[in-house]
């Protein structure tokens, strides 16, 4: 059997996009965090089969019986969302919410660390309110804040001074 170049390259261009799609998990130097997303991509997809397997039994079952219904499958739960470093510079970010992920913990995310011009792609309850504190230095004194909801964001971009708002001198 002889691989073709092309053949080759395709499939080593498939290869680096899933290994580059579960890498942002070396992101997260908080073990909880790290394996709070483990969980919920563990999740996530154990939702989407599940879906798809309801809609091709139901396919039969209304094909079966000769009737025609909907299927809606059930609300989405989580999101994607892409954190992005545009800077020089590592930015180490806290992403702390008031939603529960089971009964004693948040779904809260610590201690992830962006290395410059990189970005990282994680999933998120949808809908949740997420205070983000981020700064490129590891001192808590400086972070910044922002206030999101995940509803309104695909992917965020986190810089130092972007929460600044300059005062205007209206003297001059």
């Amino acid at each position: 059997m002889i691989i073709r170049k092309r053949d080759a390259a395709v499939v080593i261009l498939l290869v680096a996009i899933i290994l580059s799609s579960c890498a942002s998990g070396k992101y997260f130097y908080d073990v909880e965090s790290r394996e709070r997303q483990k969980e919920l991509r563990k999740h996530r997809s154990g939702n989407v089969f599940g879906d798809i397997g309801l809609m091709i039994a139901s396919a039969f079952v209304m094909a079966a019986l000769e009737i025609e219904t909907d299927f809606y499958p059930e609300g989405q739960e989580f999101k994607k969302i892409k954190l992005i470093n545009p800077t020089k510079d590592t930015i180490y970010v806290n992403m702390l919410t008031d939603v529960y992920w089971d009964e004693e913990n948040f779904c809260d995310f610590m201690d992830i660390r962006i290395p410059p011009r990189q970005k990282c792609l994680m999933l998120v309850p949808v809908n949740a309110n997420y205070n983000i504190y981020f700064s490129n230095t590891r001192e808590e004194e400086d972070d910044e804040m922002l206030e999101i909801n995940t509803d309104n964001f695909k992917r965020l971009s986190l810089y130092p001074g972007m929460t600044v708002i300059k005062e205007l001198n209206l003297n001059q």
